[in-house]
């Protein structure tokens, strides 16, 4: 890279990322107001209380509980009947908890937080180009993941107002900030190729480009956490890939091409040569999730790994309690809340039973 290209790029990154100043953290205090916020997290009981009763019955229990204040709202702003209600609530209170760990940390803690909390920019850039795909974008509008760097205006505009990948790529490009430019050329890609997986390949792998950036500005225990969340991240896409060829949904040229480098333990010449699952994850923690899934169809394993990524980051709360890995911890917790509660909305609208809810839940851990 030129240094007249490397300095338009840092530049950038200051412009929108901020002053770099790395010489202080704050994870001591952080962590301290990050654990007084997860007594209020449901527990394995409430969930049990929730799928025994109704859909209003689960409105009445949000009502009493730390979404009350956010239901409240969103009865007065919502639209639509009481599943839509719900799943704004929802979404409203889990986003402002998550918000509090990036108003809240410094130095070290939030340039690092930031990447895991970029997650919101990664699923709502996925949400929009599934959406153009296959042409439900002029349905009601998704529950915004609004706990990253692009705010919910900007999503919620680039819905209303676009009708073609290119309008998305312009109001990407308008903006200018580096994750709507990942978004942009993920468009880009959608545009010249119609084909979904690669255009989610292209979002991933851009916004890694920038993940390893911020993460690779340190030198510590917490950058080397963030090292291998982004690790174990790169395994969940390759092993989803490769499971995709392996049901004819893509060819093993095209799988090949499609997966990214640097994954934690799932590396691409065994991914290339193994036709047998069980031999692919052989000797890594990703062993434990094949017994019961081996011969399930390929949404439920990519929920799996999902599964068994966020138990181990939520996991991580009891970790080093001066470090990182409460604020991973503590964001996971909420987003297995955020999902969990979702679920059981569904479910309830749907009249399923206890037991078929209880099965689907994400297991929680106090």
């Amino acid at each position: 890279m030129s240094l007249s290209l490397r300095g338009k790029l840092q530049h950038r990154l200051t412009k929108f990322f901020g002053k770099q100043s790395f010489s202080h953290e704050n994870y001591g205090y952080l962590n301290a107001c990050l654990r007084g916020r997860t007594s209020r997290l449901f527990k394995t009981e409430d969930y049990s209380i929730i799928a025994r009763g109704t859909l209003q019955s689960l409105e009445q229990f949000l009502l009493e509980s730390h979404y009350g204040e956010s239901l409240r709202l969103k009865l007065v702003t919502s639209r639509g009947g009481p599943l839509r209600r719900i799943e704004a609530a929802i979404a409203h209170e889990v986003n402002l908890q998550l918000r509090f760990v990036q108003e809240k940390a410094e130095g070290e803690a939030k340039e690092l937080l930031g990447v895991v909390l970029a997650r919101s920019d990664l699923m709502n850039g996925r949400i929009l180009l599934r959406a153009l795909h296959t042409g439900s974008k002029n349905g009601e509008e998704p529950q915004w993941h609004n706990y990253g760097n692009l705010t919910e205006g900007f999503y919620s505009d680039l819905w209303k107002n676009t009708k073609t990948a290119t309008d998305i790529i312009e109001g990407c490009r308008a903006l200018g900030h580096p994750y709507a430019l990942a978004i942009a050329a993920s468009f880009a890609e959608l545009d010249q190729s119609g084909n979904l997986v690669r255009a989610e390949r292209m979002l991933l792998l851009s916004m890694l480009d920038l993940f390893w950036k911020k993460v690779g500005q340190f030198n510590s225990g917490n950058s080397r956490l963030l090292q291998e969340y982004l690790e174990r991240s790169i395994d969940m896409w390759n092993l989803g890939i490769w499971l995709r060829q392996r049901y004819g949904q893509v060819s093993t040229v095209e799988a090949t091409k499609m997966y990214l480098q640097n994954g934690r333990w799932i590396f691409i010449e065994k991914l290339s040569k193994t036709t047998i699952l069980s031999e692919v994850v052989q000797g890594t923690p990703w062993q434990g999730i094949i017994k019961p899934i081996e011969n399930s169809k390929p949404q439920e394993f990519q929920r799996a790994l999902f599964v068994q990524f966020m138990k181990w980051q939520s996991d991580l709360f009891r970790a080093d309690p001066l470090g990182v890995a409460v604020g991973l911890g503590f964001i996971a917790k909420y987003l297995i809340e955020w999902q969990n509660l979702s679920l059981l909305a569904v479910g309830l609208s749907l009249g399923l039973s206890e037991k078929e809810l209880e099965s689907h839940l994400i297991p929680i851990h106090s």
